[in-house]
Parts: structure tokens; sequence; C-alpha cells
């Protein structure tokens, strides 16, 4: 628990050390590491909750997440007060692992700043609580992922300092932000045979609408996911760690769609230095309202990340930009420590 204590407490530091620095997009912090379709790392559970008992080794029952976010364009900077200080997104999650179980609970503070050069913001604080369950069979696995929150919100708040940052985030009282609640029930499955895997995940195969359960075509296929990736295993054939480790994806969300519809596509390579540390790095290309067969990169963003993991600390640096355009950026950095 000390080592957890101290690690925790370097994060936090980083967090308010680096939080002008940290900024995403759409994507998640794990950004092009994390497919529907992988499984091995603890927090590829985050993608499917079928990836639960896959993982490659023993994760410990408690884990500990922070990431952080913004984006930019060039134009912010000349102008406007505060410009390092965008749309920033700060992440907490909290994780309870067993054998085929997982409770997480994520705290999310979020600052949406109005359009203009004054430095004034809605800031969201959100609850999500997630509970994962899965079972694996022989070269197939499926979960289940129960999830609900709600955010509340400080509207039109005015912030000309650091100090103000933290005072609006943490210590100010916050309205209820009406139609936040949220109920989900989904589903994952993940097959796998040798190197190649294909992964399927629903969201929302139950919801809250209109503070009533639904279940309706329009929700399942607007939040299923259909995956395939390719890759190597852990070890060599001779039983020796392999060293240079690639894998590839590709990902096809919202299927009946075109407004809707993302895909992915995704390729990493990591270097196992030892059983439990490497490094690596991932790119992705990720289009928005993707039309099957007619791809338009100025709906596209292309994601590249480092990653680096010892002794059960993870930490993970990224940058997503615009695909037609470089001036539009959003650097990410996350960290995780499991025991």
């Amino acid at each position: 628990m000390k080592r957890l204590a101290i690690a925790a407490a370097i994060m936090i530091i980083a967090m308010h050390s680096l939080a002008a620095f940290s900024v995403s997009m759409d994507n998640p912090i794990d950004g092009p590491f994390g497919s529907v379709s992988y499984a091995g790392r603890f927090s590829d559970v985050f993608s499917n909750p079928a990836a639960l008992p896959l993982m490659e080794t023993d994760p410990g029952p408690f884990a500990i997440t922070l990431g952080f976010s913004d984006s930019y364009k060039a134009s912010d900077f000349p102008s406007e007060r505060l410009p390092m200080f965008q749309d920033q997104d700060w992440t907490l999650g909290l994780s309870f692992l067993a054998d085929h179980i997982a409770l997480s609970a994520f705290f999310g503070t979020d600052f949406d700043r109005h359009p203009g050069t004054d430095p004034v913001f809605d800031i969201h604080s959100s609850l999500r609580l997630e509970l994962d369950m899965a079972y694996a069979l022989p070269f197939f696995s499926f979960g289940v992922r129960i999830s609900g929150g709600n955010s509340m919100i400080r509207s039109s708040k005015t912030i000309d300092n650091i100090s103000g940052i933290f005072a609006n985030a943490w210590f100010s009282p916050f309205d209820r932000e009406s139609g936040s609640e949220f109920f989900d029930v989904g589903l994952g499955a993940i097959l796998t045979f040798g190197p190649f895997s294909g992964g399927a995940y629903v969201g929302r195969l139950i919801t809250l609408r209109n503070d009533n359960i639904y279940v309706g075509w329009d929700e399942i296929a607007e939040s299923s996911t259909v995956s395939i990736s390719l890759g190597a295993g852990r070890f060599l054939s001779s039983g020796d760690l392999r060293f240079f480790r690639p894998r590839a994806s590709f990902s096809v969300t919202g299927l009946a769609d075109d407004s809707t519809r993302t895909i992915e596509a995704e390729a990493e390579v990591c270097f196992q230095f030892l059983p439990d540390s490497s490094f690596s790095i991932a790119a992705s290309y990720l289009e928005q309202q993707h039309s099957f067969f007619h791809f338009n990169p100025d709906n596209a963003f292309v994601n590249i990340f480092l990653r680096g993991e010892g002794a059960g600390i993870t930490g993970t640096v990224g940058v997503s930009f615009k695909a037609t355009d470089w001036t539009v950026f959003a650097p990410s950095i996350g960290f995780s420590y499991v025991i």
C-alpha cells in the first residue's frame, strides 16, 4: 500500500504540472492501443469486457488510472488568455479486479471553453460506475458490462488563473445537469484462433431513454463495434519472450448509419525487454461519418502514441491531429498503476 500511495502522489503532482499540455479529441486515453478485438493487457478490458479473463499476466486486485486531455488550434495562441487551457478533460479511475469480475468507478472533470478571447467555461463533473463480468472458453470469451452515472455542471464561469482552475474543478458547488443520467447494459465477445482474433461489442443492448428502460435496433446498431486483428504471441515457439511484438486491427463502429459510423485502422509495435517491462509505439487512422469504401480525410484524425510499462506502472503519451490540417492537434497523457 505504501508503494501505491507514493505512485498516486506522483501521478497527482504530474497532473498539476502537465495538465496544460495534456490533450485529446474524442479518443480515449488509450488511443490506438485500444481495440475491441485486443486482449492481454488490463487496459483492453475498457474496450471490451470479454478481455477480462484473457489477461496475459495476473494484474492484482486493484488498479488506479489517471488521464488528462485537451485540444488546440494554432489560432488559439496569439490572442486568447489562458491559451494552453481550452477544452481540458481530467479522469480518475479506480478498479477492483477478481478472476471473472471487475468493478470500476470513473470520476471526470471536463472544461468546455466558450468561443471568444475571454476564458469562460462550462465545467462538468461526472461519475460513471461500471461492472464487468466475463468468462472464457477455449478460443472464445464473452462478457457483460453494466454501467451508469450522471454529471453536474457549473455554467459560464470565468477562470483567469491556475488557482481558479482547481477552485472551480474541486471546491465549488455544482448544479444538476438535466438529462445527464444514463444506464447501459453491453455485451462483448472475442474469438481467437492463433495469431488472429475477432471482437464484437454492443455498448447499449439495453439503455435508458426518457427515464425508461429501452431496447431498440437503433441504439444497438449505433453502439455496436466489430473488429479483427492480427498479432504475434507474447512468447516464441522456443518459450523465450518475444522481443519484437507487432499487432494491428481494423474496427467499425455504428453499423447502420453513415452519420454515426466510425472506422479505425491501428498498428502497434511492442518491444518486450522483460516479462513486466516494455515500450510500445502505436498509430491509427480514425474516420468519423464514414461511408463504406468512400474515405473522407476531412472527417479523419491521425493518432500517434507511446507507452512504457514496468513494475505495474504504465505511462502513455500521445497526440492526435486532423488528417488534413496539422494546425488542429490534441496531445494527451495517461498513467495507470496495477497491484
